[in-house]
């Protein structure tokens, strides 16, 4: 049986797709691994997604940066005629209602779906994106900012490992 042929055959278990499972055996080839030696000889099945999808995107160049996916998103929306619904007013609102659309995946225990959570956390993100777009600044630079300001505020010296409030350090 070839490499394929056995991997197709862990493919609904790993819940891959076809397309998927062929880069898969296509970057096994160049790194001239055997299927034993990726499967048996990892842990379990997490420690082998990790490696694959960390192979995976890095063979497949899906390193994308900020700029690129902010270009993506506002892109997705001016190709809808949505911008016109987006005033950072609806957009604030439309943050928090997708975070608590997220708040909601963690609502009665800690036991969560992480595929759900991702998915709550990217719609925070994109809106996110669109007001950032709307303000007519970078993500980045804000998060940057931001982050000086918590490093005055909240200094390795008194921080570290407390949650207390800066105020009271």
């Amino acid at each position: 049986m070839s490499l394929f042929q056995e991997f197709q055959n862990h493919e609904k278990l790993l819940g891959r797709r076809k397309l998927e499972a062929m880069d898969f055996y296509i970057l096994n080839i160049k790194k001239n691994l055997k299927y034993e030696e990726i499967i048996y000889n990892k842990r379990n099945f997490e420690e082998f997604e990790h490696w694959y999808y960390s192979s995976y995107l890095q063979d497949k160049c899906y390193n994308r940066s900020m700029d690129e996916v902010s270009k993506a998103v506002v892109d997705f929306t001016h190709e809808r005629d949505w911008d016109q619904f987006h005033s950072p007013e609806n957009l604030a609102k439309s943050i928090a209602i997708e975070s608590g659309e997220l708040l909601e995946c963690f609502q009665w225990n800690s036991n969560f779906d992480k595929k759900e959570v991702c998915k709550e956390l990217a719609d925070v993100v994109n809106y996110s994106i669109l007001l950032a777009n709307k303000l007519g600044v970078r993500l980045e630079d804000i998060v940057m900012e931001k982050l000086k300001e918590n490093c005055r505020k909240y200094p390795v010296e008194k921080a570290k490992g407390k949650s207390t409030k800066y105020t009271k350090l």
